[in-house]
């Protein structure tokens, strides 16, 4: 089968757990015998770190203000589809994880047309514009029924471009419904929150997430001596708590230094952030991390801090935390409690109080129990759920 599988961006280093899991189903896909061709806007990796057998690249048309005006943008940005797929084989199946600077009309260019669709759903973008159901304003959290008048302001889009919204939001929900065959989320909570919305259930194949592992990190995954650090690492950007855990940190009796590694995402926000951190010795905020740099990093944290104050899609790094044994302290958030009997996670129902989070601090300094890495199962149960897919794929392809 020849697989197209399109998202928003290529995985870099500044990659989400989008990019990083299209990356790592690319290479399961290959090992299986598919042929993979990768779509996103932006441009692609080293050639030296591919892993699909070919990468499409599109221009970033879309502006700041999408979905406003996305049908002309949309429109734009499927001719440009149609170019790169004129003299190429047919596709068989069309596998897309995120859309948000692809758009959706590509899938009615003549190469496309008629080809079955599938999706992984790993946000909220099918019916947020802002992909996070996070009111930018006030930090708090959103709901896939709010009226699409209430997403002008995260959008800090005008009055006029209400219609706009709305169509979108729409026009992904029949999407959904009608043309994608299968779909795949990565929360029950998110797969109830999407169906508030009008989001056919149905077409859910599995509703928790699960990723790859790099198998540099195989010998990473040993029950060791607690590690000498304090750990938060993920995107720079308010919902993730960053503010709030720093606030916590300044209150909390460790010695133990709080190191930070993040992913560049909202620019004033970081900035202010790393002048809280620079006004506590005890905070140490780390160069940009790769991949491969990230389970060392890992391994070696007493505790990995996941203080993220929206609905969380099972965030990568604590499942990756999890698979090295790392002990995850996190906000007790809706989406994340389908997890609370996992070994080594602690949930803080308190999550929006400092206070708590400092109590968290203090006793995540003091955590030595013995660590259970499940390296091994989680490359497992990775490579089921990639025959999984491919499984659901021809079946797709046959009907």
């Amino acid at each position: 089968m020849r697989i197209l599988l399109t998202t928003h961006r290529f995985a870099d280093d500044n990659a989400g757990g989008t990019e990083i899991l299209a990356d790592d189903l690319a290479r399961a896909l290959k090992a299986r015998g598919l042929h993979v061709s990768w779509l996103a806007a932006g441009e692609p990796p080293l050639s030296n770190l591919r892993t699909a057998d070919e990468y499409l690249s599109l221009p970033v048309v879309f502006d700041d203000g999408y979905p406003a005006g996305w049908r002309a943008q949309e429109a734009e940005q499927a001719g440009h589809v149609e170019q790169l797929l004129a003299a190429r084989p047919p596709v068989d199946l069309v596998h897309v994880l995120h859309f948000s600077r692809t758009g959706l009309e590509f899938l009615d260019v003549p190469a496309l047309r008629g080809v079955p669709v599938v999706a992984t759903l790993t946000d909220y973008t099918a019916v947020c514009p802002d992909h996070q159901l996070v009111v930018r304003s006030t930090g708090t959290q959103c709901t896939a029924t709010a009226a699409s008048r209430d997403c002008l302001g995260c959008l800090n889009a005008p009055t006029n471009a209400l219609g706009d919204v709305a169509d979108w939001r729409a026009r992904n929900v029949a999407w959904l419904n009608g043309r994608a065959r299968a779909v795949w989320t990565q929360t029950p909570h998110q797969a109830t929150e999407l169906a508030k919305a009008g989001v056919d259930q149905g077409k859910v194949v599995r509703d928790r997430a699960c990723y790859g592992l790099p198998s540099a990190w195989a010998p990473l995954a040993t029950a060791g001596p607690a590690g000498q650090y304090l750990l938060f690492l993920g995107r720079c950007s308010p919902e993730k708590g960053l503010h709030l855990l720093l606030d916590a940190f300044r209150a909390a009796d460790t010695e133990l230094p709080l190191l930070i590694a993040t992913v560049p995402d909202d620019t004033a926000y970081e900035e202010r952030m790393r002048a809280l951190a620079a006004a506590d010795p005890r905070v140490r905020w780390l160069p940009q991390a790769s991949r491969a740099d990230v389970g060392p990093l890992l391994a070696d944290a007493r505790a990995l801090l996941v203080p993220s104050q929206w609905w969380e899609n099972h965030p990568l790094v604590a499942h990756e935390a999890w698979a090295l044994g790392v002990p995850v302290f996190s906000s007790a958030v809706p989406s994340m409690r389908h997890l609370a009997d996992d070994q080594g996670l602690h949930l803080v129902d308190d999550y929006r109080s400092p206070a708590a989070w400092t109590r968290v601090l203090e006793d995540a300094s003091r955590h030595r129990v013995p660590r259970v890495p499940s390296f091994t199962r989680r490359v497992e149960d990775f490579e089921l759920f990639a025959d999984e897919i491919v499984s659901v794929y021809r079946k797709v392809v046959a009907s």
